[in-house]
């Protein structure tokens, strides 16, 4: 298991980033499903019956995103190298993994009844020198800014990229994680 130092705080990776969510998905809140759980003044959003499954009664237990008041803390979608071949992917193929977590991470909000451009914070950490893709580090983060825009207006969110040696899955190179603002009251 992999741990991360940040500010003190020592976490657990594979917790954080185990789960892959990069697999673009109809989310069942779509269809009317409901799967949130709410208590202790704060509600767990689980967009589909395999999150609920897989992540929250999981073994690692842990929500795909929470509302506490008028903010949704998302857990880190994971985009990821799906070269069939081998061989490192293109900055084509990297955008489109960055768009399937960004579609996660909007089946996640829309579950939550928020919207993806009340996204005010993105943390995001990069394998930089992975073997896994053919770009480099700048190249990488232009990139991620470009798929970023497509999901997410102005005025921009807050942005903070961080280079990390690994995530989980093996093959992630990105790890989105995001704070959005979503007052109840509207």
């Amino acid at each position: 298991m992999k741990y991360l130092n940040v500010f003190g705080v020592t976490i657990l990776w594979s917790l954080i980033s185990s789960i892959s969510l990069v697999h673009a998905q109809q989310s069942d809140a779509e269809s009317g499903q409901n799967y949130n759980i709410t208590g202790n003044g704060r509600t767990a959003i689980i967009a589909t019956e395999r999150q609920k499954k897989g992540w929250y009664e999981g073994r690692y237990n842990y929500s795909p995103a929470v509302r506490a008041g008028d903010y949704i803390y998302v857990s880190g979608a994971v985009a990821s190298a799906r070269s069939s071949d081998g061989k490192p992917i293109s900055r084509e193929e990297f955008k489109a993994s960055v768009r399937r977590a960004f579609e996660g991470i909007k089946d996640i909000l829309a579950a939550g009844g928020a919207d993806i451009n009340s996204i005010i914070k993105i943390t995001s950490f990069h394998v930089f020198d992975s073997p896994l893709i053919s770009i480099d580090k700048n190249d990488q983060v232009v990139a991620m800014a470009e798929v970023k825009n497509e999901y997410v207006g102005e005025p921009h969110p807050a942005w903070t990229a961080i280079g990390t040696t690994a995530l989980l899955p093996d093959r992630g190179l990105v790890e989105i994680d995001v704070i959005v603002y979503d007052p109840q009251e509207k």
